[in-house]
């Protein structure tokens, strides 16, 4: 098989494969950012209190700032403000934070957070590799991460975004979005192609790399075009050819094993677990 690095050479060989122990419990490995990201997100979360008063619960941060892979002007920021206002208030993370272009900004109500089925993947996500700042610590209040059906973020809804990539594709405006497109689209083949192994091997991953290479072991006839995914999704084009040519190959594959996954018959979990 050929050297990924010779397919991939943006990609590195860099993040955290997570074992989960015999409960199905994961490690936390939420961290703070380093610096400067860490200061400058402390003050939007000094701000956020400062206009928001006692209606501000938190700042959460998620992604590879929180696990440590953050790569400055490539990696996005992924933030969720936690607060009882009904409105977001006047703030503009881009202004504040001088590490990226690309900030991903939620704001939910912290008890919709908590109670609600609409976030249980989000909860699973944020107790496993988030950080938070502000007067309250909503990861405090999270079971330990525990693996499972829910920690399948994109597998499940791939029927749905495969649907949908072209016409996002052809809606972006500049090659900029086109980009954002492209690692958007290669970011959830890579992550549902190993979440189509991850319940049997009883690991986790957000990570690319590690990710792409369970997913490149576990299913060799598509070894290089994963790996090709993975570039993509680290290195994005705005070339259309280049995006279709990929998904053409991958996706069909991709829905196969959602449909497998959906009789029941794709790599049964361990024991006590089912898809």
């Amino acid at each position: 098989m050929e050297n990924f690095q010779t397919i991939a050479p943006n990609v590195r060989s860099v993040g955290q494969l997570s074992a989960a122990d015999k409960h199905g419990i994961l490690p936390v490995i939420g961290q703070a950012p380093e610096e400067p990201l860490l200061s400058e997100l402390a003050s939007v979360a000094e701000e956020l209190h400062t206009q928001l008063g006692e209606q501000f619960h938190s700042l959460a941060l998620r992604g590879s700032a929180s696990r440590k892979t953050f790569v400055k002007g490539v990696s996005d920021v992924d933030l969720i403000i936690f607060a009882q206002s009904p409105e977001v208030p006047n703030l503009f993370p881009s202004h504040w934070i001088t590490q990226t272009s690309d900030i991903d900004l939620e704001w939910i109500k912290p008890e919709d957070f908590l109670l609600s089925t609409k976030y249980r993947w989000l909860r699973f996500s944020l107790s496993f590799s988030g950080y938070c700042f502000g007067p309250q610590n909503i990861l405090n209040k999270l079971p330990a991460p525990s693996l499972g059906p829910h920690a399948i973020a994109h597998l499940h809804g791939a029927h749905k975004w495969a649907a949908f990539w072209r016409t996002h594709f052809d809606d972006a405006q500049t090659d900029a979005e086109r980009k954002r497109v492209c690692s958007w689209l290669m970011k959830r083949v890579i992550r549902s192609l190993f979440e189509a192994e991850m319940l049997a091997l009883n690991v986790y991953s957000r990570d690319i790399f590690p990710c792409a290479n369970i997913a490149s072991s576990a299913f060799p006839q598509y070894s290089s075009m994963i790996w090709r995914a993975a570039e993509l999704a680290i290195a994005p084009s705005s070339e259309f050819q280049s995006i279709s040519e990929v998904a053409e190959t991958l996706l069909p594959f991709l829905l196969k094993l959602q449909t497998e996954q959906r009789l029941g018959c794709l790599n049964p979990a361990s024991p006590g677990r089912t898809f």
